[in-house]
């Protein structure tokens, strides 16, 4: 059985490292079979604006352009922040494809059975 995992990322181009690290660590536990769940909250409710990922491109890590595919191929859970979205002025139409906006007792009722990792 594969394990369960939310990721939530907090960063986007105010850290592109962070940013990138985390779709990376994403990335290697879909490509090992297990249950993953993306949450942008804070600054990364920008990650998940449409265009921004792909200029991601943090120190010594496979750019965020090169692994969005391996994630778009994958069943992964991509959520924003409602109240974070409100603050960047993000709108559903602004988001990648497969995001949605979502209020925090969505992301709370995903956390159980989960291990989750804070990026």
């Amino acid at each position: 059985m594969a394990d369960r995992y939310l990721l939530i990322i907090t960063h986007a181009k105010d850290d592109e490292d962070r940013a990138n690290a985390a779709i990376a660590f994403a990335t290697s536990l879909v490509s090992d079979g297990h249950e993953v769940a993306l949450f942008f909250l804070f600054e990364g409710a920008n990650l998940a604006r449409r265009g921004v990922a792909e200029t991601i491109a943090g120190r010594n890590y496979a750019p965020v352009r090169d692994l969005l595919p391996i994630l778009r191929e994958a069943p992964v859970e991509l959520m924003v922040c409602g109240a974070c979205a409100k603050t960047y002025n993000i709108a559903e139409g602004d988001l990648i494809d497969g995001c949605r906006i979502v209020q925090i007792p969505t992301v709370t009722a995903l956390m159980g059975g989960r291990q989750t990792l804070t990026f």
